[in-house]
C-alpha cells in the first residue's frame, strides 16, 4: 500500500508542477513585403477637324486643323485620302444628269499631286505643332470641261499618329 501511496503522491505532484512557457511571433508564412517597378505610357491624343462639306465654288482650299495635339516624340499626324481612283482623281457626278462627270484633283500641302501610291494630304510634325491648334491646307482642282450644272461627290479619308 505503501508503494500505491507514493505513486498516487508522485502522479499528483507531477501534476501540480507547471513550466514557464515564452511564446515566439507567429510567423505568417503567406505574408511579406517588397517593392515593384512600375512602367506606363500615355499614346498621343489630338482632335482632327475637316470640313463636312467642301464647296468649290467658293476657292480650292480645304483646311484641316489639328487641335489638343498630346503628340509623343518621334510621331507625326498623316491625314490620307482613301478613295483616289486609278487614274489619281475624285469622281465627281453631275446631280442632274446620270453617268455624267468630271474628275477632281487633289494637291497635298507641300503643292505635290494626291496619288494612289501617296495619298497623304496633310501632316503635323512636332515642329508644325505651336499652339493649341495649328492649321494647314490642301488644294482642290476640277475639270472645267464638261456639261454645265452642280456636281458631287466624295472624299474619303483617314488619319493616324504614325513613327516619322
Amino acid at each position: 500500500m505503501k508503494k500505491i501511496l507514493a505513486l498516487c503522491l508522485s502522479v499528483i505532484m507531477l501534476l501540480s508542477l507547471s513550466t514557464t512557457a515564452f511564446a515566439a511571433e507567429m510567423w505568417d508564412e503567406s505574408a511579406g513585403s517588397g517593392e515593384t517597378e512600375i512602367y506606363a505610357h500615355i499614346y498621343s491624343s489630338y482632335t482632327i477637324t475637316i470640313p463636312a462639306t467642301i464647296d468649290l465654288r467658293e476657292g480650292g482650299q480645304c483646311e484641316v486643323k489639328l487641335t489638343n495635339p498630346n503628340i509623343e516624340p518621334g510621331y507625326q499626324v498623316n491625314v490620307y485620302c482613301t478613295n483616289i481612283t486609278n487614274d489619281n482623281t475624285i469622281r465627281l457626278e453631275n446631280v442632274n444628269v446620270v453617268g455624267e462627270g468630271i474628275n477632281c484633283y487633289l494637291t497635298n500641302v507641300d503643292g505635290m499631286s494626291v496619288t494612289v501610291d501617296d495619298p497623304l494630304l496633310v501632316w503635323f510634325k512636332q515642329s508644325d505643332i505651336t499652339d493649341a491648334e495649328t492649321i494647314k491646307y490642301f488644294s482642290i482642282t476640277y475639270d472645267r470641261m464638261g456639261m454645265a450644272g452642280d456636281y458631287s461627290g466624295i472624299m474619303q479619308y483617314s488619319f493616324e499618329c504614325a513613327p516619322i
